[in-house]
């Protein structure tokens, strides 16, 4: 938890921090004097760990980013001037997000809605509420996109749409929310699912301009640049080790001399 000396720090809300690119982030911003609020839906036993190592962690409150009424009740928590962080907000970081993968005609109205409900609708209506506190602190916000947003793989039109249309947003917020600063950062591959074979990870690395994925950290550091980077703002970051600009296929001899 915060001490007395540290409460001129800056505040940020990481929204999906407890596991993950959501939890590096939230690791580098608490590194670097950030006071963080680590929010979590599922991953309860994550988020207390991570709340438990890290410094100036201002709580870990639980919340269902896909209802109203809870994402109502996270900023006000957040922003309550009689609570831990004095009502104080200039980041908040946008990453929670559920990936569903699924064949278009096999999938209905419903999934849809639901993976917009927290990819689109649910960042959206963080910012609308966190908006005074933001604009006081003449804040930033950073929204996490997805590089399939830009490049589409077979079976995440649901998922590509609502990330897709959060940059599109973030863009649309960054004139309106003025001198809100609203920016984006775009990851690639930056942490391999449970069970993911080996050939299939070769194959995607072998696929990048760097012959590797990115990583959590990178994605963190993007953000941290991004909040610390006051003439920016409008702006997305593409954070891939080259994987959307399709260099990989490079001659062995090539890689290995990096």
């Amino acid at each position: 938890m915060s001490t007395r000396e540290d409460t001129d720090a800056p505040i940020a809300l990481v929204t999906g921090a407890a596991v993950r690119v959501g939890a590096a982030i939230a690791t580098a911003l608490a590194q670097t004097g950030y006071r963080v609020w680590l929010h979590h839906h599922c991953s309860t036993s994550a988020a207390t760990a991570l709340s438990s190592s890290l410094p100036g962690v201002l709580g870990a409150p639980r919340c269902d980013l896909t209802d109203e009424a809870g994402r109502a009740s996270l900023i006000r928590t957040v922003t309550d001037a009689d609570g831990p962080g004095g009502g104080r907000l200039d980041l908040l970081v946008n990453n929670a997000a559920s990936f569903e993968r699924g064949r278009f005609v096999e999938r209905d109205d419903d999934d849809l809605r639901r993976v917009l409900e927290l990819g689109l609708v649910a960042p959206l209506s963080l910012i609308r509420r966190a908006c005074p506190a933001l604009t006081a602190s003449r804040g930033c916000v950073v929204n996490v996109g997805d590089l399939l947003a830009r490049h589409p793989s077979p079976e995440s039109v649901d998922h590509a749409a609502a990330k897709a249309a959060l940059e599109t947003a973030t863009r649309a917020l960054a004139v309106e929310l003025a001198p809100v600063r609203v920016c984006g950062v775009v990851p690639g591959t930056v942490a391999w699912p449970p069970g993911t074979p080996e050939s299939a990870r070769r194959a995607i690395a072998a696929q990048t301009a760097l012959g590797r994925i990115a990583a959590p950290n990178d994605v963190a550091q993007a953000v941290l640049f991004l909040a610390r980077a006051p003439s920016i703002t409008g702006t997305t970051l593409v954070v891939d080790a080259g994987q959307s600009v399709g260099l990989g296929r490079r001659p062995a001899h090539d890689a290995e001399q990096g």
